[in-house]
């Protein structure tokens, strides 16, 4: 499956913010309340928040508000819900205690964006 021009914004947001580790899982055919999740990390609690808000500003450029958006207070894991699509901006530890993608790996895995640089998806 390629990347539609929607997930291109999210990652392209999340991008000029710096995430890293950046994943996308088509589980339509495994979950019932969603079709993909957008995975990703950040370096802090600060950061986490500037790319959830940097991704919600993107697709609002393109006419999307997401249903809900939960965990700017803590900030060490921030979800914005779009129905068919959950972003995940999550501090590593976060992410390690949860394992989404393990809890979740019968998903497919969906290519980024050809003009992805390898250094970009690793944590410097």
């Amino acid at each position: 499956m390629t990347l539609d021009s929607r997930l291109a914004t999210v990652v392209d947001a999340a991008r000029s913010k710096k995430a890293f580790r950046i994943r996308l899982l088509d589980v339509k055919d495994i979950a019932s309340f969603t079709d993909v999740f957008a995975v990703m990390s950040g370096g802090s609690d600060r950061q986490n928040r500037a790319i959830a808000e940097a991704i919600e500003d993107a697709l609002k450029l393109t006419g999307e508000k997401p249903i809900s958006r939960e965990g700017e207070m803590n900030g060490n894991w921030v979800l914005l819900d779009y129905g068919n699509l959950v972003i995940h901006v999550m501090d590593e530890e976060t992410r390690r205690h949860y394992n989404l993608e393990g809890l979740w790996n019968a998903g497919r895995e969906l290519e980024l964006p050809i003009e992805a640089h390898p250094e970009s998806e690793a944590r410097p």
